[in-house]
């Protein structure tokens, strides 16, 4: 039985909650998902445009480079 290999987003979701972040995605119709990452509060945040936002990645790549980089600070 073949296993189901997880996605990007998925680990990047798994990563940014044991770093106490949420991540919201928005696609707007224009080819670049947008990832933001949000402080987590014991949930998701009210919506994925509430000011509250650390940063917003352009793309799957930059929010993982973003997310390794804010791991290493800690």
């Amino acid at each position: 039985m073949a296993t189901k290999k997880t996605s990007r987003l998925d680990s990047l979701k798994k990563e940014a909650s044991r770093l106490n972040l949420y991540v919201g995605t928005y696609s707007p119709g224009d080819g670049i998902t947008r990832y933001r990452f949000f402080r987590s509060r014991g949930g998701k945040p009210i919506s994925y445009f509430s000011q509250d936002g650390v940063y917003t990645a352009l793309g799957i790549g930059q929010a993982e480079t973003w997310l390794s980089g804010y791991r290493r600070r800690r």
